[in-house]
């Protein structure tokens, strides 16, 4: 595991999966905490161990950056440690997109990616002491609504009972935790997409995906297979082969009627579905698998 800054961190985790050349309410959201890392990063006292922030001060550091700047500082800083590159999207698989369509993601080099999840995960839904980067991280990750994205509903429940008493136990935690930074427009638009990405599978979900296609379209990707009816090996296999002809990574975590796989750091659930045109199209709507 590389030694890393808590910017750097958070960046890895945060910026995984989102577009590198648009700005996305998502990304936005993503770099509002970011910035705020940064800020957090230069008020540290090396002297005394301790973190110099109070709310008008994280305020001030969101509305003074420019989060362009922000972006490309951070990334060509992973960049040159080898931790970040980028890909096309996913929308280059999806049925209604062209297979040479110029959006591109950025993605996190796995195994530090899987190493930095993985150590905030154990942090918070295991017992033991918490460190002083994973309570701000923690609280980073809920800010910028990426916590949505690796933690279970359920694990969110254990984790916010966690946040709740290190405020009794941390004085870090105690002045960092009540603090919100989050913009009411990107909890509406985050709270659309998860109940989006949950209700795919359903009759009225399937209509959901494309009632407001401006709000961040890669999160209802329908990937079409060659035959009609086809069987779960068959859907996969199909699946596979697009994802990996796109230049995507991908590995399979469980097979059976709806797998379980992982591109480019992302795990998703491949649920049946049929669309209906003047003929039905079979094939596989690619829904975000929680941790």
């Amino acid at each position: 595991m590389e030694d890393l800054k808590l910017s750097e961190r958070f960046a890895l985790m945060g910026l995984n999966g989102k577009e590198s050349e648009h700005r996305n309410t998502a990304k936005q959201s993503v770099l509002r905490a970011l910035s705020v890392a940064l800020y957090l990063e230069e008020n540290y006292d090396n002297l005394t161990n301790t973190w110099n922030f109070d709310t008008v001060g994280i305020k001030k550091a969101i509305k003074n950056s420019k989060m362009k700047v922000v972006e490309q500082q951070i990334v060509i800083s992973l960049e040159n440690k080898n931790l970040i590159g980028k890909v096309k999207s996913l929308l280059g698989c999806d049925l209604y997109y062209d297979k040479n369509i110029k959006i591109k993601e950025y993605v996190s080099a796995s195994k530090e990616f899987d190493c930095q999840l993985d150590l905030i995960r154990a942090e918070f839904l295991e017992e033991g002491p918490i460190s002083e980067e994973g309570i701000i991280l923690a609280w980073l990750l809920r800010e910028s609504l990426c916590i949505h994205d690796y933690f279970s509903n359920l694990e969110q429940h254990k984790v916010a009972i966690r946040m709740a008493n290190l405020c009794d136990e941390s004085k870090l935690a105690k002045a960092l935790y009540p603090i919100e930074i989050r913009s009411v427009w990107g909890t509406m638009v985050g709270g659309y997409l998860r109940m989006k990405s949950h209700a795919a599978s359903t009759e009225i979900g399937k209509g959901l995906n494309f009632i407001f296609p401006f709000l961040e379209r890669n999160q209802s990707i329908f990937i079409d297979t060659e035959k009609y009816f086809a069987n779960a090996q068959m859907r996969l296999q199909n699946v596979l082969d697009r994802v990996l002809s796109q230049g995507h990574t991908c590995e399979v975590l469980s097979t059976g009627d709806v797998p379980v796989v992982r591109i480019d750091n992302t795990k998703y659930e491949l649920v049946p579905e049929a669309i209906l045109v003047k003929i039905p199209i079979h094939g596989v709507r690619l829904r975000r698998y929680n941790y």
